[in-house]
């Protein structure tokens, strides 16, 4: 309270509004700065993991993605920190929990989070230097490699694009999904900032000039049009004072136009049709999207904001979800998928149908209405509402938002109201009256009324259907040649020399190192602000009626989170995508009790959730792992043997042969199993490569990736004949998997589990199978298929692996700032800086599995190439004392992100299956601390096994696959 005091006396703030905040244990105040306006809103609390952010609403008058292409240049020095990337400085050498930055539909925002007080002022003193005072303005070069650049090609004298954002931005527009989403939002809202593409449409990105990159930055940029936002554990008066003094002060009032306008109702629904790419062996039949959209009032309406999130749920998302249910018994699209944004100022409500057929836009609205009309006058089923808002009272409860910190995520939430109403800042910080008052009005007819109001008679609505076609990508790149052709034709040879000069100067300053003087300005932590000592693991192993439990003695708030572990190292690897398909099934199937719907309803009335998955985690001896297959549930402590009771009804009398559900299940999995492979190219790429090369990474793949998308897509063109094997083949493979021998349970609480579990435990390991293990398993093949996959994408993902182990190497902590160099240096510099590429990545692991992936690159056998000359760039390696103490420092971070109840418990558990213990977790730590450019340079061996074996994955653009094919063994097509 002393604090929140203080916040008051501060001269150069308005104290505009104070306000306990329960359901965050603290208070919230929001003040204006008195000179600038500048909005700011602190919540103080004793979250120890610290958050800042400063945004800006940057609304955008065209699609050549300045507002994006700005976000990226202003953290490219600035006038106190002159480097050409001090936010890759600040990674390196910060024990930052987050640091990055986001561009949006109608503002951009600078987060940050630490732990670490001294880190967290750092962070933020960088961050406000770099929004006011960017050194985009002097240095030209700037926009040129983060937003576009002409480049000529010197054996062909062809012009071409290139820049980071550009080539994001050709990974972004080659997601169908993405690309819908966008031209949903377009076709509600066209004659406002939504209207336009804020991230950059690729064809457009190269009409921005230097001139207006530059005034959309004095334009908003300015404190009069900014949100700070500071949340936790902090001296909020000190830093308030600092934010005054350094920056805010130096500027005046300024009255700043950008205020988001609305889009006027139509006076009757729109109709949008436009075309995505496909690759030539990917069929126009049931490849289209439908979609039937509205606009939902205002973000500013908080209670209607959350109704509809948990209408959509019980509508659409829900197992059994009526609407859902009606469109696939249709035979309208082989999924169904659903949106709600309320994160811009006209919230849009979305229904789609994935993998349809344009002829069915009549019947899919036919339909739709008037299944929502019967469920209007029928009444909504009361228990599915309840449980709904039960889901989303459970998660706004638990406040668990995974690697994410929550003071982050509730204060980009804020941004959905506090953006369009300076007096709405707090609002979404308080929500438990309203799920108390939505329980209410199951009973009033109030959600009928939704529906009535905002989707059927509701005219602000558009259909928009985005439609296949072969070659669109191939059209979009002739475009492009053409295009650059027609400017070569108007350039003198002096104006081609200016283009080359251009480009060479770009790449000398790219490779250029800064000063060092400039580089000692970013301020870093010392060695005495890191922790010496490892975390410790929090395991007590014991036994519950034969099953072997593993606790975790934490405190939960009153949520017991449990998971059972079956092994099924036993079970023959070609079984592993039956396992991984039942994941999918379970929950999505009727029981003997319920039906699948009804099943829903109980998870959600008496737990936070009950999931399935498979796992593999590999041993600390080399070439050992271990597989599983995971339920795992979360409850209130009272609700744990309720839990168990579903849990149970589940996994023992799951209807498995289902014909009509196991098609529709297999097909949704497939259609969106699709979509995450291509959109996360960089993992698949880098999981396929492992596969070449270790077991672990074989038995991934038939578990999650394009062995088991194979598999998936071999069952829905060929159910009729695979039905009969394939529910023999589930029933059976389950009886396996379910034996006591191999069950460990994992229970993390600060209740003990022999007091709150035996009970129900007793009575679910009685019906467990008491058979031996398998001894004779098939062992699993390891073969490098060196393949390139030819997709309808823009950009490429480019991956090799290989495992240091196997050439006598042990793993060492010093991998860890070896990874944190090669991200921050060398993969930095020459993949991203130089070649364009969005991302690039490598990871090295105990098992002695390591891999080099990138991500939205616009290369392929260049990145290559770069991954093989990894080593001598390893062997030559040097770096001062202070560059050494920021690598070290940025891989401590990495190893030091804090974790939630659920994510401690788990931690232990994966040390327990590894075999390793508080000495290994120490030295390890003690590795990392140690590290020296000498022992760097002593990696080179590991590197180069992981670089050397003549392995490569790739998946990308047909005609650059096709172009590099004497570098793969196979060249398919297969999404």
């Amino acid at each position: 309270m002393n604090r929140l005091s203080k916040l008051e006396n501060l001269t150069a703030y308005t104290v505009v509004e104070k306000k306990e905040l329960k359901e965050v244990n603290g208070y919230g105040y929001i003040l204006s700065h008195n000179k600038t306006k500048a909005r700011v809103a602190v919540i103080e609390n004793d979250d120890t993991n610290k958050v800042f952010t400063i945004g800006f609403r940057t609304p955008p008058a065209d699609d050549t993605g300045v507002p994006h292409i700005t976000e990226h240049s202003v953290l490219c020095g600035s006038r106190k920190f002159p480097v050409k990337d001090p936010f890759v400085e600040l990674c390196k050498g910060s024990l930052n929990t987050f640091l990055n930055a986001m561009t949006y539909s109608d503002k951009t925002v600078y987060p940050l989070a630490s732990l670490n007080e001294k880190d967290f002022h750092n962070l933020m003193h960088v961050y406000m230097d770099a929004v006011f005072y960017p050194n985009m303005y002097e240095k030209k070069e700037i926009m040129m490699q983060e937003g576009w650049h002409y480049e000529i090609d010197e054996e062909t004298g062809e012009l071409t694009y290139n820049g980071v954002v550009f080539n994001e931005m050709k990974g972004v527009y080659s997601s169908s999904e993405q690309q819908l989403y966008r031209i949903i939002e377009k076709s509600l809202l066209p004659h406002t900032a939504y209207g336009f593409e804020s991230g950059g449409d690729p064809e457009a990105i190269p009409n921005l000039t230097q001139e207006d990159f530059i005034a959309f930055h004095k334009r908003y940029y300015h404190p009069s049009n900014s949100y700070i936002y500071l949340y936790g554990d902090m001296d909020a008066e000190a830093e308030l004072r600092f934010i005054d003094e350094e920056y805010l002060q130096n500027f005046d009032y300024l009255e700043i136009d950008s205020a988001l306008t609305d889009e006027p109702a139509f006076e009757k629904p729109v109709e949008v049709r436009e075309y995505y790419s496909i690759a030539e062996n990917e069929s126009e039949q049931d490849n289209t999207y439908l979609t039937y959209n509205t606009v939902v009032g205002t973000s500013a309406d908080k209670k209607l904001c959350t109704a509809f999130s948990i209408l959509e749920y019980a509508l659409l998302s829900a197992p059994g979800a009526p609407l859902k249910k009606a469109l696939i018994d249709a035979g309208l699209g082989k999924d169904i998928l659903s949106s709600f944004d309320d994160g811009i100022k006209q919230p849009n409500f979305s229904i789609i149908a994935k993998n349809a057929n344009a002829e069915d836009l009549e019947r899919f609205i036919q339909v739709l209405e008037d299944t929502l009309a019967s469920i209007v006058e029928q009444g909504m089923d009361k228990k599915s509402l309840l449980a709904a808002i039960n889901y989303f009272e459970f998660k706004h409860k638990e406040g668990n938002f995974g690697r994410f910190p929550k003071g982050l995520m509730l204060g980009l939430n804020a941004f959905s109201t506090w953006l369009y109403d300076d007096a709405a800042a707090l609002d979404l910080f308080s929500l438990n009256d309203v799920y108390d008052a939505l329980k209410q009005d199951v009973e009033t007819g109030y959600f009928e009324a939704l529906i009535k109001q905002y989707i059927l008679q509701n005219t602000h609505k558009s259909y928009c259907l985005l439609m296949p076609k072969k070659g669109l990508n191939n059209e979009i790149a002739e475009r492009e040649k053409a295009r650059l052709a027609a400017y070569k034709e108007t350039l003198s040879a002096a104006d081609i020399e200016e283009i080359r000069a251009n480009m060479m100067h770009l790449k000398e300053y790219q490779s250029s190192g800064d000063a060092e003087e400039d580089l000692k300005k970013i301020p870093m932590l010392a060695i005495d602000d890191i922790e010496k000592h490892a975390k410790k693991i929090n395991n007590r192993i014991l036994e519950i009626e034969h099953v072997k439990v593993l606790s975790h003695d934490i405190f939960t708030n009153g949520i017991t989170y449990l998971s059972l572990n079956f092994c099924m190292d036993d079970i023959d690897y070609d079984k592993f995508p039956v396992i991984a398909l039942l994941t999918e099934i379970f929950k999505y199937v009727d029981t003997e009790h319920f039906s699948y719907s009804e099943l829903s309803n109980e998870i959600n009335l008496y737990t936070g959730g009950i999931g399935f998955s498979t796992s593999v985690t590999n041993k600390k001896e080399y070439g050992g792992y271990v597989t599983h297959f995971v339920v795992s549930a979360k409850m209130l402590d009272a609700q744990l043997d309720k839990a168990m009771e579903l849990i149970e009804e589940i996994l023992f009398t799951s209807k498995l042969s289902d014909k009509k559900r196991l098609k529709e299940i297999i097909a949704e999995t497939r259609a969106a199993m699709k979509d995450d492979l291509l959109a996360n190219g960089h993992t698949t790429a880098a999981g396929r490569a492992t596969a070449y090369i270790s077991k672990i990474g074989v038995v991934k793949e038939l578990t999650e990736g394009v062995d088991y998308y194979m598999y998936l897509s071999d069952l829905d063109d060929h159910f009729e004949e695979r039905y009969e094997g394939l529910a023999a083949d589930l029933q059976e493979t389950l009886g396996q998997l379910l034996r006591r021998d191999s069950l460990l349970v994992n229970f993390t609480s600060d209740k003990k589990p022999e007091d709150t579990l035996t009970e129900s435990l007793t009575r679910f390991s009685c019906k467990l199978s008491t058979r031996l293990a398998f001894e004779n398993v098939k062992e699993i093949p390891v073969v490098k298929k060196n393949e390139g996959f030819k997709t309808a994408s823009q950009v490429q993902y480019v991956a090799t692996a290989g495992n240091f182990c196997e050439r006598g190497y042990e793993y060492t902590g010093a991998l860890n700032v070896l990874q944190c160099i090669f991200s921050y240096d060398y993969l930095w510099i020459n993949v991203r800086v130089k070649g364009g590429a969005y991302g690039c990545m490598c990871s090295f692991n105990r098992s002695g599995n390591a891999y080099f992936t990138s991500y939205r690159d616009p290369n392929l056998l260049e990145t290559y190439e770069i991954y093989k000359e990894a080593p001598d760039y390893v062997r030559s390696f040097e770096a001062d004392e202070r560059d050494m103490m920021k690598y070290i420092i940025g891989a401590i971070s990495r190893m030091d992100s804090p974790l939630t109840p659920s994510a401690d418990g788990n931690f232990s558990l994966i040390c327990y299956l590894m075999g390793i213990d508080d000495a290994d977790l120490q030295r390890t730590r003690d590795e990392v601390l140690g590290a020296t450019p000498e022992v760097i340079r002593g990696l080179a061996g590991y590197v180069e096994a992981a670089v050397d074996g003549d392995v490569i994955c790739a998946i990308g653009d047909e005609a650059r696959i096709e172009d590099a094919k004497d570098a793969f063994t196979e060249v398919k097509s297969v999404f």
